[in-house]
C-alpha cells in the first residue's frame, strides 16, 4: 500500500535467482534483471501499470527486496508526429518539450557501473570484485580493441560547477546504430506515450541509479521521436553493455516478442536513421570492425551480445529498415513474420510432458468408467467377479486422486442439496458424475479476479475468506495478502457458504459450493461446480412469471439436457474441464445465488421435481427445448443436426398454442409457448412432457 498512487514499479533484488512476482492486468509477471545491460545489476525490469495506484499483490521471495515506485508528471507535450510529415526531417522533441527532470541528473543514489571499469597497475582492468564471464570478456576486449573505448573528452560538471551523477563522456566518432525495444508492452496501454517516456527516465536515473536515461532517442508507437541522454551529439549513451563507445542507442516503445511495431515506428525509426547517417557521416552500404567482428552500420541490440532484443518481430525486419534507409524510401514500409516464434527447446518439453499427461489422465478415467460399468453389469448378473471389479475400482479411483490431488468432491450442504434419498428403488438411475456434480465454465472475463466468501473457504488445502486470483503462463495462482495458496489448478470451497466475485460487476456473481480457477487456451477461465440440484435452482430459464406447471416442465427438461452432458462420452465441449457454460447460447442460463433469491417459485419448482429426468431405453434424453415456434416444431435433422440421440423422439409436431408467433430459438423438442398453453390449459408437467418428448419415462435418479 502506498501513500500516493504510483504509476509503475521496478525492484532490486538480492540475488540472481531470486523469485519475485506482481499480480497485472496480463496476469502474473516475475521481475527479470536486464543482464544485457550491466552483468552486475540487480535491478529488475520496469512494470507499467495502465493507471495510477495505490496497491500492488507480490508474491516469491520478498525477503531483502527494495521497492523502487515511480510516479510521473501527467502534463501533456505538444508536438508533430515524425510519420505525419513526409517530406521533412524527423521532429525530435526535445528533453524540455517532454518534460525531462534534469534534477536527476545531480542528485539521487549511484550505482557503479560495471563497464566503466579500474584500471589496475598491469595494465589489466577489472570491475570489482564480483564477476561475470561477460565482464572478463569486456577487460578483454578492452586490451584487445583499445581504440574501440577511448573516448575524447569527458564532462563532469555542468556549466554552474554542479557535478553530474554521471559523467559525460564522448566518442570520437559514432560507428553504430543500435536499434533496441523497451519490452514494455504498448498494446492496450491507455497511457499517452509520454508518460511512458518520463516513467523509462525515472527507472535508468534513478532505480537503477545511473543518473540519466541510457538511449539516446526513443520513439513511441505515434511515431514521436523524443531526445534522451543529456549532453549533445557523441556522447556516450549505456545501452549496449560494453559497447557504448561509438555508438547510438534507439529504442522501439514496445515488447517485440508480443507485439509488432506500428508503421508509424518504423518510419520515423527510418527517418532518424537516415538523419544519424548524415550527421556521424557513416556509410550504411560498408561495414565496419568492432571489438573485433565485422558488422552492418545499422544492427540489432543482439548483433553486439547475447539477447533477444529488440524482439521476436523487430530482430526480423532491422534488415528491411537498413535496405529502405539506404534506397532514401524512408516512407517504405515493411513486412512483419507471420507465424509465431517457435518454441524453445524447455517449451517443447513441456509440452510433450503435459501431452502424456493428459493422455495418461484420459486412460485413468476410461479405466475408472469402464470398471463402474463392469460392476454394474456384474451386480445385475450375480457375477463371480464383482469382488475383482470393485478391487480394480478402488485401484483407479487412487490413481486418479494421485493424478490430480487438487481436484476434490464438494460436500453437499442445506436442504436444497443433499444428496437425493432413494424413496423408489424401481425407478433409481445411478449417475457416472462423482457425487452427481455439475462442472459450469462462468462468462467471466479478465486475467484476475477477486472472490470472498461468507464463510472461511479452503483453498488447495489452505484457509482464507478472500482470495485474489491471477495467471502465471500456464498456471493461475491464488493469493491472499501476502501468502500465495496455490499455484496450477486452484479450488476455492465455500463449504456451506457463498462465494462471491468481487470483481465481476454484475448481479449475477454470487454461486454455492466451489469456484475453481484454471488457464484454459492461455485465458483464466472460473468455473463453478456444484451439486446438480444447487445448479437447477439457479438455472435462470424460468422465472416467476411463468405458470407453476410450466416451469416444473421446464425443470426436468433441463435437469435432463444438463444430466446428458454429465455422462462419460457426452461431451458438449471436448476436451475442456467442464460440462457446460452459464449462457444460454452455448448451453442453459445460469445466474446462482441471486437467481434463487429473486424467483422462489422457481427453487419450489425444481424442488418439487427434484432428481427427476427424463428417460428412453435406460438412458438420459437429451431434452432440447426452446422460446416459441410458427405452430409447429421442427425435427432435428431440419435443424442442421446428425446424429441427434432418440432422434424418433423429436418428430415434428403441432404446436397450436405457438400460432402466429415467430420461430425463436432452435425449434426442437418442448417450446416455451406451446409449454405455457398447455399449463393455462390445466394440464400438468408430466403431460407437457409426454407431449413433446413422446414415449420416454420421467423417472428419479441420485
Amino acid at each position: 500500500m502506498f501513500d500516493e498512487p504510483i504509476d509503475a514499479l521496478s525492484v532490486r533484488l538480492p540475488h540472481d535467482n531470486a523469485q519475485v512476482l506482481i499480480e497485472t492486468d496480463d496476469g502474473w509477471h516475475r521481475f527479470a534483471i536486464e543482464k544485457e545491460i550491466d552483468p552486475l545489476m540487480m535491478e529488475s525490469d520496469l512494470v507499467m501499470f495502465p493507471e495510477p495506484t495505490n496497491q500492488i499483490v507480490l508474491r516469491g521471495q520478498l525477503t531483502g527486496i527494495d521497492l523502487h515506485p515511480i510516479r510521473v508528471s501527467k502534463k501533456p507535450t505538444t508536438y508533430t508526429l515524425a510519420a505525419s510529415q513526409f517530406y521533412r526531417s524527423p521532429k525530435i522533441i526535445s528533453r524540455t518539450d517532454w518534460g525531462a527532470n534534469n534534477e536527476y541528473l545531480f542528485s539521487g543514489k549511484q550505482i557503479p557501473r560495471s563497464d566503466v571499469p579500474a584500471t589496475k597497475g598491469n595494465g589489466t582492468t577489472t570491475s570489482g570484485s564480483s564477476s561475470s564471464k561477460r565482464v572478463d570478456d569486456c577487460s578483454l576486449n578492452q586490451v584487445n580493441y583499445p581504440n574501440d573505448f577511448k573516448t575524447s573528452s569527458t564532462v563532469t560538471h555542468d556549466a554552474s560547477g554542479k557535478p553530474y551523477r554521471w559523467a559525460q563522456r564522448y566518442s570520437p566518432e559514432v560507428k553504430l546504430l543500435v536499434v533496441h525495444h523497451t519490452a514494455q508492452k504498448v498494446t492496450g496501454d491507455p497511457r499517452p506515450p509520454v508518460e511512458r517516456m518520463r516513467a523509462l527516465y525515472d527507472f535508468h536515473a534513478n532505480s537503477r541509479g545511473w543518473g540519466d536515461i541510457g538511449y539516446h532517442y526513443v520513439v513511441d508507437e505515434e511515431g514521436g521521436i523524443y531526445e534522451g541522454r543529456n549532453g549533445g551529439k557523441k556522447v556516450v549513451g549505456g545501452h549496449v553493455y560494453c559497447g557504448n563507445v561509438g555508438t547510438v542507442g534507439i529504442a522501439l516503445m514496445g515488447n517485440f516478442e508480443e507485439e509488432q511495431p506500428t508503421m508509424q515506428q518504423i518510419q520515423s525509426l527510418q527517418w532518424l536513421l537516415n538523419q544519424l547517417s548524415e550527421q556521424y557521416n557513416i556509410n550504411l552500404n560498408r561495414n565496419v570492425s568492432y571489438h573485433g567482428k565485422n558488422v552492418k552500420t545499422i544492427l540489432r541490440h543482439k548483433d553486439l551480445i547475447s539477447t533477444e532484443c529488440p524482439g521476436f518481430y523487430m530482430s526480423h525486419t532491422v534488415s528491411q529498415v537498413r535496405r529502405n534507409v539506404i534506397a532514401g524510401d524512408l516512407i517504405k514500409g515493411v513486412t512483419f513474420p507471420k507465424i509465431a516464434k517457435k518454441q524453445g527447446y524447455e517449451d517443447q518439453a513441456q509440452t510433450r510432458l503435459s501431452t502424456r499427461l493428459q493422455q495418461a489422465g484420459q486412460e485413468l478415467s476410461r479405466r475408472f468408467y469402464r470398471t463402474k460399468r463392469q460392476i454394474r453389469t456384474a451386480q445385475r448378473k450375480d457375477n463371480p467377479r464383482l469382488e475383482y471389479y470393485q478391487q480394480q475400482l478402488a485401484t483407479s479411483t487412487n490413481l486418479q486422486r494421485k493424478r490430480s490431488p487438487a481436484v476434490k468432491p464438494m460436500r453437499p450442504t442445506g436442504t436444497l442439496y443433499r444428496p437425493a434419498q432413494n424413496n423408489n428403488p424401481t425407478t433409481t438411475i445411478h449417475t457416472t458424475t462423482p457425487n452427481g456434480h455439475i462442472r459450469i465454465r462462468l462468462s467471466y472475463t479478465g486475467n484476475t479476479a477477486e472472490i470472498s466468501s461468507t464463510e472461511v473457504a479452503t483453498i488447495n488445502g489452505s484457509r482464507a475468506k478472500v482470495v485474489r486470483f491471477g495467471k502465471d503462463g500456464n498456471s493461475c495462482v491464488a493469493v491472499s495478502g501476502s501468502q500465495t495458496l496455490g499455484v496450477g489448478t486452484v479450488r476455492m470451497d465455500a463449504g456451506g457458504g457463498v462465494l462471491t466475485v468481487q470483481s465481476w460487476q454484475t448481479k449475477w456473481n454470487r454461486f454455492r459450493g466451489v469456484i475453481e480457477c484454471q488457464i484454459v487456451d492461455g485465458q483464466l477461465v472460473l468455473i463453478s461446480e456444484v451439486p446438480l440440484e444447487t445448479y437447477m435452482a439457479g438455472l435462470s430459464e424460468q422465472p416467476d412469471t411463468e405458470p407453476k406447471e410450466k416451469q416444473k416442465a421446464f425443470a426436468v427438461a433441463a435437469r435432463s439436457y444438463a444430466a446428458h452432458y454429465m455422462e462419460p462420452g457426452n461431451t458438449k465441449f471436448p476436451g475442456k474441464p467442464y460440462h457446460g457454460s452459464d449462457t444460454g447460447a452455448s448451453f442453459q442460463s445460469y445466474s446462482g445465488v441471486a437467481y434463487e433469491e429473486d424467483n422462489p417459485k422457481w427453487l419450489q419448482s425444481v424442488l418439487d421435481t427434484k432428481n427427476r429426468i427424463i428417460m428412453k431405453d435406460g438412458t438420459i434424453v437429451k431434452a432440447a427445448y426452446f422460446s416459441s415456434d410458427d405452430g409447429r416444431t421442427r425435427t432435428p435433422k431440419q435443424n442442421g443436426w446428425g446424429n441427434f440421440p432418440h432422434e424418433e423422439i423429436f418428430t415434428s409436431k403441432p404446436d397450436p398454442w405457438c400460432k402466429g408467433m415467430t420461430l425463436r430459438g432452435h425449434g426442437v423438442g418442448m417450446s416455451g409457448c406451446g409449454a405455457e398453453g398447455q399449463a393455462r390449459q390445466g394440464k400438468k408437467y408430466p403431460a407437457i412432457l409426454e407431449y413433446y418428448y413422446p414415449g420416454t419415462s420421467v423417472v428419479s435418479r441420485n
